[in-house]
């Protein structure tokens, strides 16, 4: 219930406040609930008592309090027979000096979180208490395992991780361990596996073991020793032994002995690794001996003079002379594809496996000397005139050529004998001799005849001058597209080829200046084939204009290929039409074809 406050009025008696009922009504009221809530509604509680300052709670039950604020001017004391419960629903219970926070304690996933200021000092999680910082505390005492961090370490003042712990357990020390004099090193099942003298002299009661390709050294040589998976050692220095030492194996002991002059005496065979070298300090492969027994040298082999190098058999199969002359006692062997050289010409000479010989260069014998084999030692003689005489016949290999250094392969022969010369104007008898190639046949207006459709006029003789050439034309308009034509039965020596020509013209009006273009198209008909058959491709000269004087000679430039419709082959007749191609010309007078000069390939030197 709400505190009942009494209205008193503006003035006495003015009839505006609460009448004497109400006013004690409501005094009763505020009374009732003083006592209920201070009492048992009849009586004051005893627990509550109060003085000028100080107000006295004893043994209270405070319920669902809402209290902003404690404020005191002096030491506020808590002391509860039994426990003091702070809740806290917002989780956290901060810590003041002065109204400034120096700490907390939060509640965080059910963990206690215990901050310094605002940074977190310690989590308290179960059992376990995590410090985020360092901790400083006199002595530990655990009893149970210290256990920290994947590579926690532990320190002092000066050091703070003098020692490292890995999630693997290793250990890592900082600096040197000491252990007291003649201490010992161990494990569970061998305590004194090693012991340190007070000298540092480490002794160890069973074998000492590294990782593969572990190395054991000195503070000047880390890598001093490496022992390899194999067991393989290698030192990366020397080694000393005493003056007279020995090394050996556990059934030869003194397998290797080493004199105080250096001299190393072995009691039996020394057999190195395949492919295995030895040699000095400036050479330190000067001899290799592969896995097949071969021993190479890098340099010179010196032996006394007239010393031999020979095998079990034949300990004398080589003899050196003091002049460097080698004798040997039988047979001369090389490896297959081997060579013989000098230090200028290390391959001068190869043989193959198939027993020919080469050489790089020269091959010199005495004047008159004599090349030959086990039956005619004289086959080949050579004078000093350089004059080579053969004994018998001379036979090359299939497919030869013989030359000279300028032209190598002037001389072909085929297997088949077939000799072909690579040089035009070879000659026999002084002779030349005729060969294969380009040829020319010389086909006259007079060997021609108009056509039947769009013809030229026909062969007409026309007289210069008196008693001077007369010509034989074939008159074109100059137009009109006139046609002529010809036949040719080619050699048998044609290749079957292309053609090109050469047309030979004047003009009747010895004035005009214009250009003349000929055209010539082909066709080749063979044995019982139609001859109604479509002429190929007419083919253009370049054009040529008359030098506009009368009864001059005009030549044309050689055309271009021509080629002949119908698939020329041997024995066909190959027939001709050839126009004044009025369309590129410019000519105003009657253009006169003298004849044509044809130009073929033939690809045999005759006709047989």
């Amino acid at each position: 219930m709400a505190y009942q406050a009494l209205e008193l009025g503006t003035a006495p008696d003015d009839g505006t406040g609460d009448s004497l009922r109400v006013g004690g009504d409501k005094l009763n009221d505020n009374f009732v609930e003083l006592y209920t809530a201070l009492g048992d509604g009849d009586a004051l509680s005893s627990g509550i008592s109060a003085s000028a300052t100080v107000i006295t709670l004893t043994s209270p039950i405070i319920t669902t309090p809402v209290i902003t604020e404690i404020d005191s001017g002096s030491t506020i004391t808590l002391d509860a027979t039994t426990d003091i419960i702070l809740d806290a629903d917002g989780g956290d219970i901060f810590f003041k000096d002065a109204g400034t926070t120096f700490g907390s304690a939060t509640n965080t996933s059910g963990n206690l979180i215990i901050k310094s200021g605002t940074t977190t000092a310690a989590t308290f999680a179960g059992a376990n208490v995590t410090l985020a910082g360092t901790l400083g505390v006199g002595a530990i005492t655990t009893t149970g395992a210290f256990k920290g961090a994947d590579g926690y370490t532990i320190g002092n003042a000066s050091v703070a991780a003098v020692m490292t712990l890995a999630s693997t357990g290793i250990v890592t020390f900082a600096d040197d361990i000491l252990i007291k004099n003649d201490g010992t090193i161990g494990s569970a099942g061998a305590a004194a596996a090693m012991t340190i003298s007070s000298a540092g002299i480490v002794t160890f009661v069973d074998d000492i073991l590294i990782k593969n390709d572990g190395t054991i050294g000195s503070a000047g040589a880390a890598a001093a020793m490496t022992i390899s998976s194999a067991g393989i050692v290698t030192f990366v220095d020397d080694i000393l032994i005493k003056d007279g030492g020995t090394i050996g194996a556990a059934s030869a002991a003194t397998a290797i002995t080493i004199a105080s002059s250096g001299i190393v005496t072995l009691v039996d065979d020394l057999i190195l690794k395949d492919a295995a070298t030895i040699g000095v300090t400036s050479s330190t492969s000067a001899i290799s001996i592969a896995a097949t027994g071969i021993v190479t040298f890098v340099d010179d082999i010196l032996i006394k003079d007239a010393g031999t190098i020979g095998s079990a058999s034949a300990a004398t199969a080589i003899t050196i002379a003091s002049t460097g002359i080698v004798t040997l006692v039988d047979d001369l062997i090389l490896k297959d594809a081997a060579t013989i050289g000098v230090t200028s010409s290390t391959s001068a000479i190869s043989i193959a496996a198939t027993g020919i010989v080469t050489f790089v260069d020269d091959i010199i014998i005495k004047d008159a000397g004599t090349i030959g084999s086990a039956s005619a030692a004289g086959a080949i003689a050579i004078s000093s005139g350089g004059i080579v005489t053969l004994v018998d016949d001379l036979l090359l290999k299939d497919d030869c050529t013989i030359g000279t250094a300028t032209t190598a392969g002037a001389i072909a022969i085929a297997a088949d004998g077939t000799v072909d010369l690579d040089v035009a104007g070879a000659t026999v008898a002084s002779a030349v001799i005729k060969t294969a190639g380009k040829e020319s046949i010389w086909v006259p207006a007079a060997a021609m005849y108009p056509s039947t459709t769009n013809p030229c006029s026909d062969l007409t003789q026309v007289e210069t001058t008196a008693l001077r050439p007369d010509l034989k034309v074939l008159d074109f308009a100059a137009d009109a597209d006139d046609f002529a034509q010809f036949a040719v039965a080619f050699p048998k020596s044609w290749n079957e080829g292309t053609v090109t020509y050469q047309a030979f013209w004047t003009v009747t009006a010895g004035t005009n200046t214009g250009n003349v273009v000929w055209q010539l198209g082909g066709i080749a008909v063979t044995n019982d084939a139609t001859i109604n058959t479509a002429f190929g491709t007419l083919i253009a000269s370049a054009a040529l204009a008359h030098s506009g004087t009368s009864n001059d000679l005009m030549v044309s430039a050689e055309s271009g290929a021509v080629t002949i419709a119908g698939s020329p082959s041997v024995d066909d007749i190959c027939f001709f039409q050839i126009n004044n191609d009025t369309s590129a010309s410019g000519q105003t007078g009657v253009v006169r074809l003298l004849g044509i000069k044809m130009f073929f390939t033939t690809d045999a030197t005759n006709d047989a």
